[in-house]
């Protein structure tokens, strides 16, 4: 017969033992059946992500070839041409690039704690990044940053402020970082055979500059109008009761309205320090050069062409178009989709059609597959060292 709960263990608050009472093992079930079931949900996620990208390279190559009449170069044939220092270079930018989006972080946490924390401020960038991959429009990377941040004995109101800081300062500058270069891009939109294509990009490219802009100016909104801010979340609210996607409209705007003001007292508490965001924004400049020139340091890396300034500003203003093109689709990570636009985009490029879905999959690799497989390999490594610990824990009971 199995164990009773004690009395002042259970959920119910009752006393008496009946024959409903449960028991010890159907305490301990419970979450163990929702560990697997949690289990299930990320491996089945884990599948989709890989099916995702598999996908998306047979876009990139399907695209390339049709386009390139079937002129795309085999792999053997694409590393015999490879220019190995430039993709040297290559590398050295995107470990730049990562670097930089690390030092955002630490600039902040210095800010916020008075040290820079680098390590915790590395590790930061990386999880949003893998959260940002799997997850629909990348919306998925600030929660779990803050959370990482509160496990590394961050103070609550830094590990809030933090990722919240850097994404309002990070998204508003590159936003208009990429204005600027989407209103150049109609120059480099010459004859081609996707020219119909490109100018459709160009304005969803406009539209999604404007919706992306819109999520920081709204954040800073609530923060510093809490009267408007929360009139707007209970008018949603309201109208998502209607829609039948909010069931208790009442409990549901109490949860938004005490999340946004713990998320207004972080934002107010940063800005009003102001010129302590100067140097936030000259990293973001930097990190914004170096994350829409990637591409072209591929670009010179694998193809034939020869480097010049005249082909570095028609790739970056591309980049632009393709990448804020590709952010419209609620696919994890932009995945199909940012390899889709940026085929049909740089196809406009004289000379790389025969090369362009290794150019748009070297790039996508380096900067968003590859925190994608380690993050992958993480779990797995957990999955596998939790088996061996309850193996273990298993045998010395025995014992």
């Amino acid at each position: 017969m199995e164990d009773e709960i004690p009395p002042e263990n259970r959920e119910d608050g009752t006393t008496s033992y009946t024959a409903e009472s449960k028991t010890v093992s159907d305490v301990y079930a419970h979450p163990i059946r929702k560990k697997k079931q949690s289990a299930l949900k990320y491996w089945i996620k884990t599948a989709f992500m890989l099916l995702l990208i598999g996908f998306s390279v047979a876009v990139m190559f399907t695209v390339g070839d049709y386009i390139s009449d079937g002129k795309q170069l085999s792999l053997t044939q694409m590393l015999g041409q490879v220019h190995y220092g430039l993709f040297a270079l290559f590398i050295g930018v995107i470990l730049s690039y990562i670097l930089t989006e690390s030092a955002k972080y630490a600039y902040l946490l210095k800010v916020f704690t008075g040290k820079f924390h680098l390590k915790s401020a590395l590790k930061t960038t990386i999880v949003g990044k893998y959260y940002d991959g799997i997850t629909p429009f990348s919306s998925g990377g600030q929660p779990f940053q803050v959370i990482y941040l509160h496990k590394k004995d961050i103070p609550k109101g830094a590990a809030t402020a933090v990722p919240l800081a850097k994404f309002i300062v990070s998204t508003t500058t590159w936003c208009i970082f990429c204005l600027v270069l989407i209103c150049c891009a109609p120059t480099y939109l010459h004859a081609s055979a996707n020219i119909t294509v490109t100018k459709a990009f160009f304005v969803i490219a406009c539209i999604s500059i404007a919706v992306n802009i819109a999520i920081p100016i709204g954040i800073m909104i609530f923060s510093f109008f809490p009267k408007t801010g929360r009139k707007l979340i209970a008018k949603l609210t309201y109208v998502l009761k209607k829609l039948h996607i909010v069931k208790k409209q009442y409990v549901t705007t109490k949860k938004y309205v005490s999340e946004v003001n713990e998320y207004c007292k972080s934002i107010r508490h940063v800005f009003t320090k102001w010129k302590l965001l100067l140097p936030l924004i000259l990293i973001c400049l930097f990190e914004c050069a170096l994350n829409i020139s990637i591409p072209y340091f591929a670009v010179i890396a694998i193809s034939d062409v020869v480097p010049t300034f005249e082909l570095f500003l028609q790739i970056v203003c591309l980049n632009a178009i393709a990448q804020f093109a590709a952010y419209m689709m609620p696919t994890p990570g932009s995945t199909g989709a940012m390899e889709t636009t940026a085929s049909l985009t740089f196809m406009t490029i004289t000379g790389i059609d025969s090369v362009v879905g290794w150019i748009v999959l070297t790039w996508r690799f380096f900067t968003f597959y590859v925190y994608i497989l380690s993050g992958m390999g993480m779990s797995i490594f957990e999955v596998i060292r939790d088996a061996f610990r309850r193996k273990k824990e298993k045998i010395n009971r025995q014992e």
